[in-house]
């Protein structure tokens, strides 16, 4: 077994390994190399930082690394880790990890994040052996957005603008928690032909916004103006998207923003998954 870079991989040689190492995943799912290109766009992946374990020149395990800053600290994100089922057991995942941190560390990389199920004991196990620790948990959402709008309700104009013209500098002022990596402002950036910005605006001021992957519904960030909250901008904003999508998705919302989480269930959405971002310190 040789573990190394798969600088040197094809796309399509790794999406094959990619499918087959999640062909019996909690979510059991199936990519293209395009799906693949832009994923792995997003999230800002260094092929010369990313490692696969080879049997005979085959692809069998890997871990693959997104690399840029995240609170001023040069970061690893581990965008992807599988291990084809054939060659689980023999702790590849580890094996990787103990050949990539001394060259991350190298390279002046300070911190590994990552985000693993919280049902995946297996998979926490291991990285908790290799350093990780529990950073802080995530919510995902999902279902159809069952909001009534009452007939006096405040009159807004909600559009969508293009990405380049959106001031993404005042986002902050929208959040009540820190975006994770694959929706971060960074991610959505290197990807702009996969996203729509929606806003909801009075008398000319922006009130809201929503970034919403147009293919599929998935809202990869949400906030309204602190001050212009409980006026009913949030679910005429989820309203507006519900109409144009059957199903929406949202993503990695900090367990600790208890209120985002009762919004997301006050407008139909559910949990249906939960996660563990998780940290280990290099420096």
């Amino acid at each position: 077994m040789l573990i190394k870079s798969v600088k040197d991989l094809e796309l399509q040689e790794f999406t094959t390994c990619f499918n087959e190492a999640f062909s019996d995943y909690v979510i059991p799912f199936h990519v293209s190399s395009e799906y693949l290109a832009d994923k792995f766009a997003g999230a800002g992946v260094n092929y010369q930082m990313s490692f696969g374990a080879f049997d005979q020149e085959k692809l069998v395990a890997f871990v693959m690394h997104g690399i840029g800053d995240r609170n001023g600290e040069s970061t690893a994100f581990n965008t992807g880790t599988g291990v084809v089922p054939l060659y689980r057991g023999r702790r590849l995942v580890e094996q990787i990890y103990r050949h990539a941190l001394p060259i991350l560390k190298e390279a002046h990389i300070q911190k590994c994040l990552l985000e693993v199920i919280q049902t995946n004991d297996k998979a926490i196990k291991a990285y908790t052996a290799i350093g990780f620790q529990i950073h802080r948990e995530l919510a995902c959402f999902k279902g159809r957005i069952d909001v009534t709008l009452p007939d006096d309700h405040r009159h807004t104009f909600i559009t969508m603008v293009r990405l380049e013209e959106f001031d993404w500098t005042s986002v902050h002022s929208y959040w009540n928690f820190e975006p994770s990596w694959e929706q971060s402002v960074h991610a959505i950036l290197r990807n702009p032909h996969l996203y729509d910005v929606v806003t909801i605006r009075e008398e000319n001021k922006i009130c809201g916004y929503a970034v919403i992957k147009s293919a599929n519904g998935a809202v990869v960030q949400f906030g309204i103006l602190r001050e212009e909250r409980n006026q009913g901008f949030g679910r005429s904003l989820f309203h507006w998207m519900g109409e144009r999508h059957s199903i929406i998705t949202v993503n990695n919302v900090d367990k600790r923003d208890t209120n985002s989480i009762r919004f997301l269930q006050s407008v139909g959405l559910d949990v249906y998954i939960e996660q563990y971002e998780m940290e280990k310190d290099l420096s």
